[in-house]
């Protein structure tokens, strides 16, 4: 909590588990006051000498659909991996999965850098749904080839461990 502090004193702090927090005390609170800003930082709105310049260029998505049900252990070996060497690469992760071994659970990811939430979907897989895997990497230097194989290597394979 100290560490928020750093980042924005004036926040009140909700304690969340796998980010669920009551919505009354997250919308419709009006709490953006201009007045309020100015009387901390009255140059709030002053142009800085130096300003960051982003190179939005080097920022790219790459989505990446399949069929099929996971590996579960080669999926996860595979996003350690990749988080392990990437995670300054990846600016945002997210994804929709079927796994072997798991009847109808649909599971979910999403990620920014190397925080990484995962879990059950809201809603089962639906009786005669295509079991579709779907990812997106937002990011740079992303290689859709070599994200494609090494995802299409965490396939279930009937009579592989």
């Amino acid at each position: 909590e100290a560490r928020l502090r750093t980042i924005n004193k004036f926040a009140t702090v909700i304690e969340t588990e796998r980010s669920r927090a009551p919505l009354e005390r997250i919308l419709g609170l009006n709490s953006f006051n201009m007045e309020s800003i100015l009387s901390y930082d009255p140059n709030f709105f002053d142009d800085e000498d130096e300003k960051k310049i982003h190179n939005l260029e080097l920022v790219q998505s790459v989505g990446i659909k399949f069929e099929g049900n996971l590996h579960a252990q080669w999926f996860n070996m595979f996003m350690m991996d990749l988080l392990r060497e990437r995670a300054a690469d990846l600016y945002r992760t997210k994804g929709l999965l079927s796994f072997h071994g798991q009847g109808d659970t649909k599971f979910v990811f999403q990620g920014v850098h190397e925080q990484i939430n995962f879990g059950p979907a809201q809603k089962p897989w639906k009786e005669g749904e295509v079991r579709e895997n779907k990812f997106v990497f937002i990011g740079k230097n992303l290689d859709r080839a070599e994200l494609t194989k090494s995802l299409m290597e965490c396939l279930y394979k009937e009579g592989k461990k």
